[in-house]
């Protein structure tokens, strides 16, 4: 080989990969993957969301779009995906049950309108009251509300969002019933508790921590099974007089129904990836969530389980599906 050949060899080696890296830059950027958080800026959807899409854009070597699409109690959001593209170009971040739709159908009706793609990640709830309520522990909220039924009002982010099926539970569990007032999203829904508007919230970790400081609000109790590592001093709703009682939100993301399986596979391992890196753990830990990851079909098996868990909250009338 002479040495005109050697140099002409060596200088498309050189820039082979620099155009392979162009055109794949390139098209990604025709394609961003656009991560729909159903809710507004400021919510633990809304700050889960963010934590994983940052980390994500490296995980799949392609651009990432956060949009927030809330209305509805996330139906709006939920809806917007399952008519989107079916190629793996929109991904819904969602509490477990993504819209109060599916409660009135099948609890299978939910995989023709939207493909899980992966479990991310679980809350326990504090239940929070403003610094008003004279209640210091979840019995005396308990037993004023028994003295003055529906005197007590509690806020969610929106009818049969994830928040307001907990609470429920937790009003059917203590055997009392508060007054719901539904919110837009937690930011409003938090406003108002600090107000005095409200008194009561059953809301993650994530939308109560904020505040914890300054006296403005209480935390009574804790819908884990157990203590929460950080906060040792807060009871369980177990220990606080009903045993057995727990409820964690959990959110997953979900595609399009019809989206190739590759297409999912792909997203699924991308953000199991984004899932194991110490900065998404140490971030989501500091927000109260306890990442998971998981398959499709785990995801699957855990969304199904609670929309005919909480079905039944719809048929005693506790959940309106007439939004």
């Amino acid at each position: 080989m002479n040495r005109r050949t050697l140099l002409k060899n060596l200088a498309a080696l050189a820039i082979a990969p620099a155009g392979a890296t162009l055109g794949r830059a390139a098209g990604a950027r025709e394609a961003p993957l656009r991560v729909i958080v159903p809710f507004p800026p400021g919510g633990g959807t809304d700050v889960l969301g963010r934590v994983i899409a940052a980390t994500l854009e490296s995980a799949l070597e392609r651009p990432v779009v956060v949009e927030n699409k809330p209305g509805a109690s996330g139906m709006l959001g939920a809806d917007y995906t399952a008519n989107g593209a079916k190629d793996g170009s929109v991904l819904l971040f969602a509490g477990l049950v993504p819209s109060v739709r599916y409660y009135a159908r099948p609890p299978e009706d939910v995989l023709k309108q939207l493909a899980p793609v992966c479990p991310i990640a679980r809350s326990p709830y504090m239940v929070a009251v403003n610094a008003g309520v004279p209640a210091k522990t979840l019995g005396e909220l308990v037993a004023q509300a028994r003295r003055e039924p529906k005197g007590l009002t509690f806020g969610t982010p929106g009818n049969a969002t994830p928040q307001h099926l907990a609470t429920e539970l937790l009003q059917m569990a203590c055997g009392v019933e508060l007054l719901h007032v539904p919110y837009r999203g937690t930011g409003p829904m938090m406003t108002d508790l600090l107000g005095g508007q409200i008194q009561v919230v059953v809301a993650t970790v994530a939308a109560v921590e904020p505040y914890l400081q300054g006296g403005r609000l209480r935390v009574l109790a804790v819908t884990s099974p157990e203590r929460l590592p950080k906060y040792p001093d807060i009871p369980t709703v177990a220990e606080s007089g009903y045993p057995g009682f727990s409820a964690q939100i959990q959110f997953g993301t979900y595609c399009a129904a019809g989206t190739p399986e590759t297409a999912i596979a792909v997203l699924n391992q991308g953000i199991n990836r984004a899932l194991q890196t110490e900065t998404v753990r140490a971030k989501l830990a500091e927000q109260g969530f306890q990442p998971t990851g998981g398959t499709p079909a785990q995801l699957q098996q855990a969304l199904l389980a609670e929309i005919r868990d909480v079905a039944g909250l719809v048929q005693a009338g506790k959940v309106k599906v007439d939004l």
